[in-house]
């Protein structure tokens, strides 16, 4: 299955490039190739990610054509507003983005962490989980791997805080994987140094998902100790300026957590400039401090998908893996209809996928890749969604 749509170049003007998909142009900035008009190019995140020859394009194209107008239809029908919140937000989605859908892989390289924070399973004071880590070649083959043989044209390397991948390190994974299987690539690895991410960049690297937990001062401290909410902000600010799609979002229901936060919340992450929504229910996770509080309810993760949806039209928001977690059989469809329209899928090599436990049971861990595309790509299509993203408009 591909995970993206090749549009034709239809003018190139300096870095921003007009890409055609069926009729609809959308524009793309294009800061790693050399491309002219006629040219066939995918497009990820606002960015061209990768050139593709004309007569594989044309086949793509061919063999979409007639599904991609059948979907449309039934996303159009399914989007119609009958009065409940969630549909008056799911209408708006369908209004701002059509029925595309963002599809991410995520590969969690290393369940190391330098930080306590009192919620995550990975903590560094936790002595129980048992811990691994993927050298720079097998990051770097397991990202092929998604690429090329799984489809996915947007990846998320993600690990907890850990230093033991230096700034030389990172640069040789993202040289590695963009030599090899250009993609829009994202790290997932907490704070390091604007010059590290600037280094990053020049190589490739165009994402950074890196949530802030929560708007609220008092609560970060508590929950992150040792660590401030402004730096992490901060880093955040530089980030978008340096032209990096910033994924950011908070954790719902966190202990001291009101439903009034949720608009705070919701108004920082759009202040931020965030170019994906990450926000997903708190879950306790054993030998952890937090182990015995609460977690979030799907009702309330809900709620905040479709409040996110409807102060924030353009935004593309997640379904998070959390989200997931709460309700394996129905969360994924109840979330895309509520206003969310990105997806994000485990491919981590499967002897490591369930050491990555930050909290227990996640959704997709016991569940072979293959057959998790196929239920989601199955389900997406129920929905009249076409996962891909086709650029900005």
């Amino acid at each position: 299955m591909c995970y993206s749509i090749p549009g034709k170049v239809l003018e190139v003007n300096d870095t921003l490039v007009t890409l055609d998909y069926f009729g609809e142009k959308r524009k793309a900035r294009n800061e790693l190739f050399q491309i002219s008009c006629g040219e066939y190019a995918y497009a990820q995140g606002g960015f061209i990610i990768q050139k593709i020859p004309g007569v594989q394009a044309e086949a793509i194209l061919d063999s979409w054509q007639e599904l991609f107008f059948k979907l449309k239809e039934i996303d159009k029908r399914l989007a119609r507003d009958s009065g409940t919140r969630y549909q008056k937000a799911n209408q708006i989605r369908q209004r701002y983005h059509g029925n595309s859908c963002c599809v991410h892989g995520i590969i969690e390289f290393s369940n190391y962490c330098r930080n306590d924070c009192l919620y995550c399973g990975i903590q560094h004071k936790n002595l129980s989980l048992k811990r691994y880590r993927m050298e720079a070649a097998e990051i770097i083959d397991a990202a092929v791997y998604a690429v090329k043989k799984l489809g996915f044209k947007a990846l998320v390397l993600q690990s907890g805080e850990d230093e033991y991948y230096d700034e030389d390190t990172l640069i040789a994974v993202v040289e590695g994987v963009m030599r090899q299987s250009p993609c829009l690539l994202t790290l997932s690895i907490g704070e390091r140094s604007p010059d590290t991410f600037e280094a990053l960049y020049r190589k490739g690297l165009r994402g950074v998902l890196l949530r802030f937990e929560t708007s609220n001062p008092q609560i970060y401290a508590t929950m992150k100790p040792g660590h401030s909410l402004n730096q992490r902000l901060e880093l955040l600010v530089t980030l978008r300026k340096m032209g990096y799609l910033i994924m950011t979002g908070f954790l719902i229901g966190l202990p001291g957590w009101r439903k009034e936060d949720i608009i705070k919340d919701i108004s920082l992450t759009a202040e931020l400039g965030a170019e994906m929504f990450s926000f997903g229910p708190f879950i306790p996770c054993p030998d952890t401090p937090l182990a015995k509080e609460v977690q979030a309810s799907l009702e309330t993760a809900l709620e905040v998908i479709a409040e996110a949806r409807i102060r924030n039209p353009e935004a593309k928001i997640l379904v998070t893996t959390a989200l997931e977690t709460l309700d394996k059989k129905n969360a994924l469809q109840l979330g895309l209809m509520a206003g969310a329209n990105s997806i994000m899928l485990n491919v981590t090599p499967s002897r490591y996928r369930q050491l990555y436990s930050i909290y227990p049971f996640r959704a997709g861990t016991d569940t072979a890749i293959e057959s998790r595309i196929e239920f989601v790509v199955n389900l997406l299509q129920s929905l009249g969604r076409a996962p891909t993203d086709l650029g900005v408009s």
